[in-house]
């Protein structure tokens, strides 16, 4: 009775650790996804609007055709898996845009996203997708790979996978890459689920999520290795019997890759031109590394960045572990991720983001090791320290929590390091929101290529390189900011071509350099002394005090307007040519405080008859700075551009200008020396066209 008696009570202890070891796990599953999550979308927004990665505005211009009814994506450096997917993402975001009002009716997408976009929130979006489907990777390799290669070992994998900083960086992208491990990963579970197995069921499954992998990226394509690997390790003699389910699950795998990616085939000879083109691109010309073979290039890597040190090591033990306690298994897993490599190696050109695919089968192996690792010490302390435990999920509880603590704490810093270093502010961004804010109505002469968009209207003009123009030039052309960028200098101290601009101008701000806790180069602003006492005018009576209505005219100027690749230029006392652009200069200041309104400036230019042959209508500054914002005794230059119809007769127009309620129509009074213009309009000049 009493025999009976342990025995129950050790059949219930036994019960109460093997639940506590499935809560543990499931604590641990959900804290470690969690955990993958929250570091993939903090700093989602890096760098916006600016779009510094190469392949996501790739990626994006595809997506916006997709959603504009361009169903073939006519860009097969990718399958098309990913890029319908963003594309429903996308639809979504725009539906979003329009119920809040984040996109108003008529608002036209991009047909470029290079460099800058003007649809970061949609950035955003994708990203977070990225995220996800990062973040489910982690998932998928502590709970399904935890199924197959021991719990323990998943867990260890998903967390060393969570905390990588290599994956991190790359889930913050709009890119295929990092969605591609979690299909290529899919896949190899897949096929070692056939190995253990080999049901009916395990083969449609494999071939669903190769055929999904493919799509995903093509170099996924070997995940069809492992799958006839494990269907004859485990079929052995029996395998070509049995190969109608391998059968099955090819033709699975190109059914859903050719759904997935229906114009390769449909568009095949566009297809087959791009894939000459990708191949051709690894002509050792550019990428992480040059030649071929790399050896060195991608242990370094996979020591550094791509495993790190401690994953490494434990990577290579687990090979040993899963070698000796399941060579079968070995086998399939290990061929994916080293013909991978081996493909990759022969190639004249690295990518090292191509190598994404194969990091979770590696960080899976680093698992098995590390739990092998932790049991081995485990037998060598136990007999030296005092501490009962009662069976062996006790014994596998505490081992696993310690090691986990371990490798949370050697991975953490590292991994919040990737992501709060993305989620820093960027400096170009930073620099040209505060000249808006403290220097508003201003324009700015800016070595930052693409600047940015508020509601359609930018405050500074690209010019290549500030020393091709002097001080005096900038003034004369409206400039009353000059905005340096380190770029131009490839270093952030001054070259001898800056001086004569640093003697003549007064330092304002810096953003961004070394140590600065910003992304992006040192931003440099700076004053060119353009005053309301030193702005220019070509109307004759140049001392007259014009207003109108609470707002002076202290200026105007105007002339052909030029753009090359060192910038704009405003020709002044040129006679323009039909299908020219007049640029017309106007320096303003508030004499008092002017309420919200609706006021609208126009200028137009009249012939002889007296009729408008072009005009150009729109509030000051586009609405970018309406006149209720601007400061009493605050100088504000303005350009207007008027293109000039190409059939326009040779002669000699007027140029009148003015302001107006955009409501009533009704015009501001124009007062010129205290003395009323009737018309409610200012003469500014005589415009000639040449023949």
């Amino acid at each position: 009775m009493k025999t009976s008696r342990v025995h129950t009570n050790r059949i219930t202890s036994q019960k109460a650790g093997r639940r506590l070891i499935r809560w543990w796990w499931l604590i641990a599953v959900v804290s470690i996804t969690a955990i993958a999550l929250l570091l993939r979308v903090w700093g989602r927004a890096w760098s916006l609007p600016y779009v510094d990665h190469p392949d996501e505005p790739a990626v994006m211009n595809v997506v916006v055709r997709i959603v504009q009814g361009q169903l073939n994506p006519k860009h097969f450096f990718y399958p098309s898996l990913i890029l319908y997917a963003q594309a429903l993402v996308l639809h979504g975001h725009l539906w979003w845009g329009h119920l809040t009002g984040l996109y108003p009716d008529g608002f036209v997408l991009p047909r470029s996203n290079h460099f800058y976009t003007t649809i970061p929130q949609a950035f955003i979006w994708a990203r977070v997708v990225t995220a996800l489907l990062s973040s489910a990777t982690v998932l998928a390799l502590a709970v399904w790979g935890g199924r197959l290669a021991g719990r323990r070992a998943g867990v260890v994998a998903a967390l060393l996978l969570a905390l990588s900083p290599w994956a991190i960086i790359h889930a913050h992208y709009m890119t295929v890459d990092a969605p591609s491990g979690l299909f290529a990963l899919l896949a190899l579970l897949a096929t070692w689920q056939i190995l253990d197995h080999g049901r009916w069921r395990d083969y449609v499954l494999a071939g669903v999520l190769i055929g999904l992998a493919i799509g995903s990226k093509y170099q996924s394509g070997l995940t069809l290795v492992p799958l006839l690997l494990a269907h004859g390790l485990h079929w052995r003699k029996d395998m070509l019997r049995s190969g109608r389910r391998l059968l099955l699950a090819g033709m699975l795998a190109v059914t859903v890759f050719l759904l997935t990616s229906p114009y390769t085939l449909l568009d095949f000879a566009d297809f087959r031109k791009t894939m000459q083109t990708l191949l051709e691109s690894y002509d050792g010309s550019h990428g992480d590394v040059r030649r071929s073979w790399p050896f060195d290039a991608y242990l370094w890597f996979h020591w550094h960045e791509g495993l790190g040190a401690v994953p490494f090591v434990l990577a290579i033990l687990g090979v040993g572990v899963l070698i000796r306690r399941w060579p079968a298994a070995a086998v399939v897993w290990l061929s994916f991720p080293l013909l991978l490599i081996v493909s990759l190696l022969r190639l004249p050109s690295h990518f090292y983001r191509n190598l994404l695919p194969a990091q979770p089968p590696l960080f899976l192996l680093a698992g098995i090791g590390a739990v092998a690792l932790a049991d081995v010490i485990w037998k060598l302390v136990q007999p030296h320290i005092r501490l009962r435990l009662r069976g062996v999920p006790s014994r596998k509880l505490l081992t696993s929590v310690i090691l986990l603590l371990f490798l949370g704490m050697v991975s953490l810093g590292p991994a919040t390091s990737s992501s709060a270093r993305l989620a820093q502010p960027d400096s170009r961004v930073v620099a040209q929101e505060w000249a808006r804010q403290h220097w508003p109505g201003v324009l700015i002469a800016s070595e930052q290529s693409h600047p940015m968009q508020w509601q359609g209207v930018q405050q500074s003009d690209y010019v290549h390189y500030l020393p091709l123009r002097s001080v005096d030039w900038y003034r004369q052309q409206g400039y009353g900011l000059l905005l340096a960028n380190e770029g131009r200098r490839k270093h952030e101290y001054w070259t001898a071509d800056y001086e004569p601009l640093l003697a003549q101008t007064t330092h304002r701000a810096t953003f961004g350099g070394n140590e600065s806790g910003f992304l992006g180069p040192r931003i440099d602003l700076f004053s060119t002394g353009l005053t309301t006492t030193s702005v220019q005018t070509d109307r004759n009576d140049q001392d007259a005090v014009i207003s109108l209505g609470a707002v002076q005219l202290l200026g105007s100027r105007f002339g052909r307007l030029t753009l090359d690749t060192t910038g704009p230029e405003v020709h002044f006392n040129e006679s323009l040519w039909p299908g020219d652009v007049l640029a017309v200069l106007l320096f303003w200041q508030a004499n008092a405080a002017v309420p919200p309104g609706n006021q609208t400036l126009f200028v137009h230019v009249r012939n002889t008859a007296g009729v408008n042959v072009t005009q150009f209508d729109a509030p000051p500054w586009q609405g970018l700075f309406p006149l209720s914002s601007w400061k009493r005794g605050q100088l504000v230059s303005e350009r207007v551009h008027i293109p000039l119809p190409a059939d326009l007769e040779p002669g000699e127009y007027q140029l009148v200008m003015g302001l107006y309620d955009g409501v009533s129509l009704q015009r501001f009074p124009v007062v010129v020396d205290g003395h009323v213009v009737d018309t409610g309009e200012l003469f500014i000049g005589k415009v000639y066209i040449k023949e």
